[in-house]
């Protein structure tokens, strides 16, 4: 409504005042006002503040593909920034944006922690708010249950791959560090090779290293991208500064992830070819199922789900986190950068939300 007044007003300046006016100029006047309206919205955010930025992943994994799109495609350059990707570990990375060595990060709930415990930081969108991974067994493990009184690989603790290893234990009567023991061997390849090797019985994957675990000859013993767990996977934060000082950068990076989702999605042959550059694979198989896996799980909305954040309390440990069972998950998210360029038609034009 507040909209349409605008327009309204914006007519009523651009027709001279009379008694009489025809309805097809009233109509010409209100098109014109529409025209102009819609053209200002559309341009929403103007040259980026700081056009160098660092941007951080966590892993050589599929569900970075529309990052990597972005980069590759000259999506970051087209709305101005030059932009420089890092691969960190996820706490790595949360410690780099929080010390302001890295602008913006693109990982799971490691900002929340990092708010938990005094940071100033929030995440401003997201494209995938659930956890897409599975665990993969040795050959003698059959079934989940197999793995009470024995050892699980994951990457780092409180990481989204070490919430998804826990919350697929516990939806599955095993409790975690007491009938299965957590190793943490940093990376996702490693976990692989931990299973491979022996080291463990057990290992949380994502693709492309499930494929390798299919061809190794591992068994699969939970999908946990069915289970449907609200967490952050692919989160986009910042420092609570850096979004005061810097709003058209974080335009600027929205609209590249935005329209990096988009054709990502609409052209999987761009989306197969950078898997196969980050993800150092050569085989068109495993970078076809790489981009089956994660390809559905990309969301056409950047909107933060507060249930994400919600849950992510719940998965804590309430020891360490003892005050995030009373926190408020808008305290830890902004979506205003993301309602703006909806209400502004640059997400609608690429067919998201």
């Amino acid at each position: 409504m507040k909209d349409q007044s605008v327009r309204v007003e914006m007519a009523r300046m651009i027709i001279p005042k009379s008694t009489a006016i025809a309805p097809s100029v009233i109509l010409a006047a209100y098109l014109v006002a529409r025209l102009v309206s819609s053209s200002f919205a559309a341009d929403v955010g103007g040259k980026p503040e700081k056009p160098d930025v660092v941007v951080t992943y966590a892993q050589p994994s599929g569900a970075f593909t529309p990052i990597w799109v972005a980069y590759e495609a000259g999506l970051f350059k087209k709305y101005g920034l030059n932009a420089s990707l890092q691969l960190l570990t996820p706490q790595v990375s949360a410690q780099a944006v929080v010390s302001e060595e890295a602008d913006f990060y693109t990982d799971g709930p490691d900002l929340i922690n990092a708010r938990l415990r005094g940071g100033q930081v929030k995440y401003f969108g997201g494209t995938m708010q659930q956890l897409v991974f599975q665990i993969w067994g040795a050959k003698e493990i059959k079934s989940i249950q197999d793995l009470k009184g024995k050892t699980i690989a994951a990457s780092t603790p409180r990481a989204a791959l070490d919430t998804a290893t826990r919350e697929a234990l516990k939806k599955n009567g095993l409790a975690p560090d007491k009938d299965v023991q957590i190793l943490y061997v940093q990376t996702v390849p490693a976990i692989l090779s931990s299973i491979i090797g022996g080291k463990t019985a057990a290992g949380t994957l994502s693709a492309p290293n499930t494929l390798k675990a299919k061809e190794s000859g591992l068994n699969l013993l939970v999908d946990i991208g069915k289970l449907n767990i609200p967490a952050f996977q692919v989160a986009y934060g910042t420092t609570e500064k850096f979004l005061k000082s810097n709003p058209n950068t974080v335009y600027a990076f929205l609209k590249a992830i935005a329209e990096g989702v988009a054709l990502s999605r609409k052209d999987a042959a761009t989306a197969k070819k950078v898997i196969g550059k980050y993800a150092k694979i050569d085989d068109a198989p495993t970078i076809d199922g790489t981009y089956e896996a994660f390809a559905p799980y990309w969301a056409m909305s950047l909107t933060v789900r507060p249930e994400a954040i919600k849950g992510q309390f719940e998965y804590l440990d309430e020891k360490e986190f003892a005050n995030a069972k009373n926190s408020d998950p808008k305290d830890f998210y902004d979506n205003s950068f993301v309602d703006t360029l909806a209400k502004s038609g640059f997400l609608k034009n690429l067919g998201m939300k």
